[in-house]
């Protein structure tokens, strides 16, 4: 039996699509995923499996949280959630906050926008929800806020690492000519444990990446979770506290000159006049 945000998902359709801007779009360009923009950036031997997963031949495995860390632990908990279905342990990867990029697109942000409460689970709530969801998708923001970071990405992050493992594992069944089902995962590596070959993830990370992702992505039972539901460390905190991101007030350039910008006294006050001439023949 269909569950109720399936049926309201295509219930809602036509109507969020005429809110985003036109019916025409319809059921295929909504499933439709937006390019991958990591495509265009790769480094040399790197790899990329979806918007949230690259892996070089070095074996550095990168993982995209695309949401702002403001403290709140996001870029952890969203890198959790790929590392998990990808079998390797937040010391081995690398986390970015990735480029703008449709792909990133925040759902839950308008699901959760709308006129209920979030426990409220009535059909009413449910299909509004999904609606919303659908216009999520046509309107592609890419935003941090409602605390929907979370809600967007436990579905889509973990199918992202999931679905890149079982590329992966693909290609090195490939590779040693046995049986995708006879190989494990662990740590970065795939593993046959009747011949006792292993390849890490790097080895095929090119091949794989290659390779069509699978019709049907398989995640992890939570009996199964090693880090979801677990106590981490933030990957951020060490940076923090030794200070060593740089953030804009840390740049210092020769002969750099600081300007502010020069507030009325009084309220409502307008300009009498501006010389704008040496600014506009300044390039950047």
């Amino acid at each position: 039996m269909a569950s109720v945000g399936k049926i309201a998902r295509r219930t809602f359709l036509i109507g969020a699509a005429a809110v985003a801007g036109g019916v025409a779009v319809g059921y295929y360009y909504y499933r439709k995923p937006f390019p991958n923009p990591l495509e265009a950036e790769l480094g040399k031997g790197e790899a990329t499996f979806n918007p949230y997963v690259k892996i070089g031949a070095d074996n550095t495995i990168t993982i995209v949280a695309p949401r702002a860390e403001m403290g709140q632990g996001i870029s952890t908990t969203l890198a959790v959630m790929v590392a998990e279905e990808l079998d390797v342990g937040l010391d081995r990867v690398k986390v970015e906050h990735g480029p703008a990029s449709y792909a990133y697109y925040n759902a839950a942000i308008l699901e959760e926008g709308g006129p209920f409460a979030f426990f409220d689970e009535s059909m009413t709530a449910q299909a509004v929800r999904s609606g919303l969801g659908v216009v999520g998708k046509f309107l592609a923001l890419q935003g941090t806020g409602g605390s929907a970071s979370t809600r967007d990405g436990f579905d889509k992050m973990r199918q992202a690492g999931a679905a890149a493992r079982q590329m992966l594992i693909a290609a090195a069944a490939q590779k040693l000519g046995v049986a995708a089902a006879d190989l494990e995962t662990a740590d970065g590596s795939i593993l046959h444990k009747p011949s006792g070959k292993s390849l890490t993830y790097g080895a095929v990370a090119a091949v794989a990446a290659a390779m069509a992702p699978p019709a049907e992505v398989r995640l992890k039972d939570r009996a199964d979770w090693k880090l979801l539901g677990k106590p981490q460390k933030r990957i951020d905190m060490l940076a923090k506290v030794t200070g060593a991101p740089i953030f804009g007030i840390d740049v210092r350039l020769p002969d750099m000159l600081y300007g502010t910008v020069k507030m009325s006294p009084r309220f409502w006050s307008r300009p009498v006049k501006a010389d704008l001439s040496r600014a506009e023949k300044m390039t950047v």
